[in-house]
C-alpha cells in the first residue's frame, strides 16, 4: 500500500464523516428554528412569566408569543421525535438481526407517538 492510497483512503473516510456531521448540524440548526429559536434571538423575550397565583409559567398562553424557557421545551420535543424518525428509517434497513431491528422499529414508533402527544399537549396548554 503506497503513500498515495493511504492518502486517499484518510480522505475518502474524512469526507465521509464531515458529510454526516454536517447533515446532523443541519437537522439541529432545522429543529432550533423551528422550535422558535429565531423568534427567540430577535424579540429577545423573557426566560419565564409569572401566573397570578405567583407561580412560574414556561409556555405562553397566548400561540403570537413565547417564552425563552418555552423554545428549549419545543426544542427536545422535535428532537426526540426526530430521534424516533431516524429510528424508524433505520430499522427498515437493517439486516440479518432481526431482534435488533425490532427494538428500533419500537422505539421509533413509541418516541414519534410520544412527540406527538407532547405537540398535542403543549398545543391544549396555549
Amino acid at each position: 500500500m503506497g503513500v498515495f492510497d493511504v492518502i486517499s483512503e484518510f480522505y475518502d473516510k474524512a469526507s465521509s464523516y464531515l458529510t454526516r456531521v454536517l447533515e446532523y448540524l443541519i437537522v439541529l440548526v432545522l429543529i432550533a428554528i423551528l422550535a422558535g429559536g429565531l423568534f427567540t434571538l430577535v424579540v429577545m423575550p423573557p426566560a419565564e412569566g409569572g401566573t397570578s397565583s405567583g407561580g412560574v409559567q414556561i409556555i405562553a398562553p397566548s400561540t403570537s408569543y413565547q417564552y425563552g424557557a418555552e423554545t428549549f421545551v419545543i426544542a427536545i420535543i422535535l428532537g426526540f421525535t426526530t430521534l424516533g424518525a431516524a429510528a424508524l428509517f433505520r430499522a427498515s434497513i437493517v439486516y440479518g438481526q432481526k431482534r435488533f431491528a425490532s427494538a428500533l422499529g419500537a422505539f421509533g414508533i413509541a418516541a414519534i407517538l410520544i412527540g406527538l402527544l407532547s405537540m398535542i399537549y403543549v398545543a391544549h396548554i396555549v
